[in-house]
């Protein structure tokens, strides 16, 4: 088995292990918010979830780039279904607290962080370069699928089975990651020319001035991170927003609708391949998923928000695929590990930030000046609304509104709007036909 066959085996049973994990994330949000009541908690359990990823990113790359492929993934699949583990026992128990969940998610998130990776960096040494955008479309489906029935079936698991039998199914979910990745030829990269040996830290710097002297791709790198803050900061916010007119089950088909959305648009994308100016999908697709973050929280509707929900979604394979398959174009295979960590790292370090200033903000700012009678309840009610959740939404345009000046600033530099044409494209030969 190779080439696209291989791919999509490997992918079926990480698809499943990733719908297993989204019950597990969703029905833990819910859980703590819900238990707390207090968004600050819920945004630090986001924190604890990504932040040690974010750190230990640029090593993991090196040991994707040194270490066997499929060890690697195995290893990775494996310390995630005994973070689940923890957790199931710790609530069987009857012991869980928050801060059991901050420890032991932080775990987690070095796992999955090798786990995205390793699978990412495999990808070119799966499938031919002229597969690839359909690899990468793929892969955005199955993350629509899994936004789809994740959230809408932990909603549900909520309020019928309870948190117990999710984490259960999770662990389950994990075996068929394992089975597939046990039984598949996972390739490995071939060693890089005049390979020497050398330190972690002198692997990650050295893919810095890699991706450095690519100034368009890292200078498009830098401003699509600042996007990603606004976007995580809305991530971070949109499950309150929504539960503060809505229950879980209706939160959780928000959700859903929103996985259709990832599930069509990564259909066109398998379809259509995106532009063949990849920087022109990456830049349009993200002014329009701006513009409409602007417009999703005016209206406390399930519809309204429902239907941006499913836009956005929809948009976001154009950029994701076109993003990725002008890194795998850009950047040699044998320095894959280390530029997707290092790119990785570099986007994701505004998440923690984001996901803090987010609950910050609402809580000490927006949400007690959205209340009849406040600044900003006065300035911006006529058009958001004043009360319990109004805060959230305010807050959530702004961010959108933020996202559309930086694509605008990207859309003006040379450099980076021309990057897919302006710089070669790397020796793709060493991938199967």
């Amino acid at each position: 088995m190779s080439g696209l066959k291989l791919f999509y085996f490997i992918l079926f049973g990480q698809s499943v292990s990733l719908l297993g994990s989204s019950l597990t994330g969703f029905a833990l949000g819910v859980w703590v918010y819900q238990t707390s009541s207090s968004v600050m908690e819920f945004t630090s359990i986001l924190v604890a979830s990504t932040l040690p990823g974010i750190i230990l990113g640029p090593f993991v790359g090196s040991w994707v780039d040194r270490l066997d492929r499929k060890s690697l993934l195995i290893g990775a699949q494996f310390g995630s279904a005994l973070v689940t583990v923890a957790l199931a026992v710790l609530y069987h128990f009857d012991v869980l607290a928050f801060w059991h969940i901050a420890i032991i998610v932080s775990f987690g998130s070095v796992f999955a962080t090798v786990l995205q990776v390793g699978f990412t960096s495999t990808v070119t040494l799966m499938v031919s370069p002229g597969d690839l955008s359909k690899a990468n479309a793929a892969l955005g489906m199955v993350l629509g699928i899994v936004q789809l029935a994740g959230p809408f079936l932990a909603g549900k698991a909520l309020d019928t089975i309870g948190i117990s039998t999710i984490l259960l199914l999770d662990i389950v979910s994990f075996l068929f990651g394992l089975g597939t990745l046990f039984v598949a030829s996972v390739p490995s990269p071939p060693p890089k020319p005049n390979q020497t040996k050398s330190s972690a830290w002198a692997d990650v710097k050295e893919a810095y001035w890699f991706l450095k002297s690519k100034p368009g791709v890292l200078g498009g790198l830098y401003l699509f991170t600042l996007i990603w803050f606004n976007v995580s900061a809305v991530q971070a916010l949109i499950t309150p927003l929504v539960l503060s007119y809505a229950t879980p089950s209706e939160a959780g088909l928000i959700m859903s609708v929103a996985g259709v959305g990832a599930l069509v648009g990564g259909a066109i994308m398998m379809g259509w391949k995106g532009p063949e100016r990849r920087m022109y999908g990456i830049l349009g697709a993200a002014l329009a998923i701006a513009v409409v973050l602007v417009l999703l929280p005016i209206y406390s509707s399930l519809i309204w928000i429902g239907f941006w929900a499913f836009v956005i979604m929809a948009l976001a394979p154009i950029a994701t695929v076109c993003s990725q398959t002008l890194w795998q174009r850009k950047v040699p295979v044998h320095f894959h590990g280390r530029a997707f960590s290092l790119r990785n790292t570099i986007m994701k370090a505004a998440q923690p930030a984001a996901f803090l200033s987010a609950g910050f903000l609402y809580q000490s700012i927006f949400e007690p000046m959205m209340v009849e009678g406040e600044l900003l309840a006065r300035v911006f009610g006529p058009v958001w609304g004043i009360g319990e959740g109004r805060g959230i939404a305010l807050l959530i345009s702004l961010f959108g509104i933020l996202s559309v000046v930086i694509v605008l600033l990207a859309w003006n530099m040379r450099s980076i709007r021309l990057a897919d044409t302006a710089l070669p494209d790397e020796n793709l030969s060493q991938q199967p036909s």
